[in-house]
């Protein structure tokens, strides 16, 4: 039995004249912008067999448990971590 491979959703700032481009090339090609660039992607990046499985729902890297918010953020936390200083400061 077949079964579609799994979709994910997902969003990138581009180039407002790329995305133009890109959507007129779908036109042309009688395709979805996601099609086409789902096509580009993956000649980009094609399945190998040796690469890793990803399941579903990721975990989280052990690197990064240390910022669930369990406890509130720390000025000494902004200090340390100037992206998440950035971040919360928009």
């Amino acid at each position: 039995m077949y079964t579609a491979p799994r979709k994910i959703q997902t969003a990138f700032r581009l180039d407002e004249g790329l995305v133009s481009r890109l959507k007129l090339k779908a036109r042309r090609e009688k395709k979805s912008l996601n099609k086409l660039v789902e096509e580009n992607l993956e000649r980009l990046a094609p399945a190998e067999p040796e690469w890793p499985k990803v399941k579903f729902p990721i975990e989280i890297d052990p690197v990064f448990k240390k910022w669930e918010l369990t406890k509130p953020i720390t000025q000494e936390d902004l200090d340390a971590d100037e992206r998440l200083a950035y971040i919360l400061s928009k």
